[in-house]
């Protein structure tokens, strides 16, 4: 490969890793920023009486609610709030209290969401 081939494929490198922490970060409609995570669940669980099967399903929090879609389809959501982490967490896991969904971690933030209803309870 030519000196020039090598400089484009170096800049399209950089381009890319100077772009991933920006992947994680999405806009709204309300124009807020939102976290999103590709997550797989395991076992059946619920979000706010809606029940999910398992598979890999795209996760996303922005100020006021998580989001959880499955291709493209919105099957769940629930109001949250944000809490402060005591350290960055390496994966993005769910946390869940018997098969209801109560916490959402992601990876490398300092912040997480519980649900702050679940099957209309508060």
């Amino acid at each position: 490969m030519s000196r020039r081939g090598v400089n484009r494929v170096v800049l399209v490198l950089t381009a890319l890793v100077l772009a991933m922490p920006f992947a994680a970060r999405v806009t709204s409609a309300n124009g807020s920023k939102a976290t999103s995570a590709t997550m797989d669940i395991l076992t059946a669980v619920s979000l706010n009486g809606k029940q999910l099967k398992p598979g890999t399903y795209t996760i996303t929090a922005d100020d006021q609610k998580v989001t959880i879609a499955l291709k493209g389809k919105v099957l769940a959501e629930a109001p949250i709030e944000w809490k402060e982490e005591t350290s960055k967490p390496s994966y993005s896991n769910i946390v869940t209290s018997g098969d209801q969904v109560t916490e959402i971690h992601f990876s490398g933030k300092m912040r997480y969401v519980t649900i702050t209803s679940v099957e209309g309870k508060l």
